[in-house]
């Protein structure tokens, strides 16, 4: 089958999975297609200013015009590749996506639940045969909005698993903890992080938080001036420097008020490092509670634009996490517990969910 991908195509989450689908549907026999969507954050306007990173250079994929493309653009892309079927990410573009339905191909879409709303669901099933979930969180959510929402599970992409294969930390005594702060939107609870960790006394810790493109840098840089034992990452770096910096740590600091996926997560699963998050979905489908890693109690703060709850964790029992994970020999229990999350999340299931879901 030629199957179309619609996605943005460098320094971004998004296009992350976007990239790792492909890889799955080649995989399968498909001949695939991109039509990148120019980014519009901060990331993508970081990234259009420097070099490609090699691991976007990739055959068959169109640069759209603009992010928001006319509709036009997307049928003109589809008929001159023959497309059968395109795979959307996070596109509103109601209309745009209709036409193309209207002429036959499949439209099969993924929305963040963050920003998916009630408002959002009629458009939706009118311009997209399927809209499926990458979580059970978002499975869920969508049930309740009257959407039959097919679930594949993600896993842990094979390039994961060679980047953190032998990369672990072997530093004595010393425990790293790494934060992946996606530049540190609404969404990182990072004052209640800095002060958890500020409480977990013991100079064997360590605190690596990577800001990407930060929006506080002033308070990052007085937090690490008061605590020798935080470092701080500010800006974003290339995949595999950034991957290597991440294996090199021992635990995923990661809780977060609310997540779309949780790239991160799925990033520190493949490299062996247990994990401290929220007790909420979907971080908390990631983590074997005790064996992979510790769950934390949260209390709701709020909530994010499309009326999911937004989750701050409680500082005390961050505390008591990291504590707990300070100590190596409850470190070393815990990484055998990522390798059996490792084997429940792997690949050739999200593979095998891809394949059912196209030929449905």
């Amino acid at each position: 089958m030629r199957v179309g991908i619609v996605s943005k195509w460098s320094a971004s989450g998004q296009a992350v999975v976007a990239r790792q689908i492909r890889s799955a549907l080649d995989g399968l026999g498909h001949e695939t297609f991109v039509l990148a969507r120019p980014g519009s954050g901060p990331r993508a306007q970081l990234a259009a200013q420097g070099p490609l990173d090699p691991v976007w250079d990739q055959p068959r994929v169109t640069q759209g015009s603009q992010h928001e493309m006319e509709p036009g653009e997307y049928r003109g892309w589809a008929q001159e590749h023959g497309l059968e079927a395109i795979l959307f990410d996070e596109n509103y573009q109601w209309e745009a996506v209709a036409s193309l339905r209207r002429m036959g191909v499949r439209t099969i879409g993924r929305f963040v639940w963050e920003y998916f709303g009630a408002e959002h669901v009629q458009p939706a099933l009118t311009a997209y045969d399927t809209v499926y979930s990458l979580h059970r969180g978002e499975r869920d959510r969508y049930a309740e909005l009257g959407i039959d929402s097919p679930y594949v599970q993600w896993g842990i992409h094979p390039e994961l698993m060679m980047d953190g294969d032998g990369e672990a930390s072997d530093r004595g005594d010393v425990v790293t903890y790494y934060f992946p702060g996606s530049y540190l939107g609404r969404r990182k609870p990072i004052r209640k992080v800095i002060k958890a960790f500020g409480r977990a006394e013991g100079e064997h810790l360590r605190l690596l938080i990577n800001a990407q493109v930060p929006r506080n840098d002033e308070m990052l840089r007085e937090a690490a001036a008061a605590d020798p034992r935080i470092e701080l990452v500010l800006e974003d770096e290339p995949e595999e420097e950034h991957r290597r910096r991440f294996a090199s740590c021992d635990v995923c600091l990661a809780p977060s008020r609310w997540e779309g996926l949780g790239l991160p997560l799925y990033e520190a699963t493949a490299f062996g490092l247990p994990i401290i998050t929220n007790d909420k979905p979907p971080m908390s489908e990631l983590v074997l509670d005790g064996r992979s890693g510790i769950l934390v109690p949260s209390e709701r703060n709020g909530e994010a634009r499309s009326g999911i709850p937004a989750w701050d964790p409680d500082v005390r029992a961050l505390t008591a996490a990291i504590k707990r994970l300070g100590e190596r020999e409850e470190l070393e229990r815990m990484r055998a517990g990522v390798v059996e999350l490792q084997r429940e999340r792997d690949w050739s299931i999200t593979v095998s969910g891809l394949e059912k879901l196209l030929g449905g």
